[in-house]
C-alpha cells in the first residue's frame, strides 16, 4: 500500500510538471494573456519568407508577416507573427489580440481550445492515469 501511495505522489508530480512544460512550449501563458486582453486591427507591413525542412527532410517555405497596429493608448506596435501561418499580403488587415501591459507580445492566432486548456487536460489525464495505476498496484501488492 505504501508503495502505491508513493507511486501515486510521484506520478502526479510528473504529470503536473509535464503539463507545465508542455504549456510553456505551446506558449500558453503568452497566448492566454493576449486573448484575455484587447483586440486591434493590424496592417501587414512586410512578409519574410523562410526556407526550412520538415521532419522528412522536404523543403518547406514558411512566411512570417510583420504586423503593425495601434493600441488603445495610441502606441504603435509592430511584431512578426511566427507561431501561425497567415495567408496575408502586404497591406492586408487582420485582427490581433494583445495584452494591454505587453502589446509587443501580440498574436494573430484566433483563440482555440488546445492552447487554452492543454495544461489542465494533460495534468488531469495524467493524474487520473496515476490514480488508476496506483489502485491496481495496491491491489496487486
Amino acid at each position: 500500500m505504501v508503495i502505491a501511495a508513493v507511486y501515486f505522489v510521484v506520478a502526479v508530480f510528473g504529470a503536473v510538471a509535464f503539463a507545465r512544460v508542455l504549456d510553456r512550449q505551446m506558449e500558453g501563458p503568452r497566448l492566454r494573456a493576449a486573448w484575455a486582453g484587447r483586440t486591434a486591427e493590424a496592417r501587414c507591413t512586410g512578409v519574410r519568407t523562410e526556407e526550412v525542412q520538415d521532419v522528412e527532410g522536404v523543403p518547406v517555405s514558411l512566411t512570417h508577416p510583420t504586423l503593425q497596429f495601434r493600441t488603445d493608448t495610441g502606441r504603435i506596435v509592430a511584431f512578426e507573427e511566427r507561431q501561425r501561418q497567415l495567408d496575408v499580403a502586404y497591406g492586408d488587415v487582420v485582427t490581433v489580440y494583445y495584452d494591454a501591459d505587453a502589446p509587443e507580445e501580440a498574436t494573430a492566432r484566433v483563440p482555440s481550445f488546445m492552447p487554452r486548456r492543454a495544461r489542465e487536460l494533460v495534468a488531469g489525464l495524467g493524474c487520473a492515469f496515476a490514480l488508476v495505476t496506483a489502485v491496481v498496484l495496491a491491489g496487486v501488492l
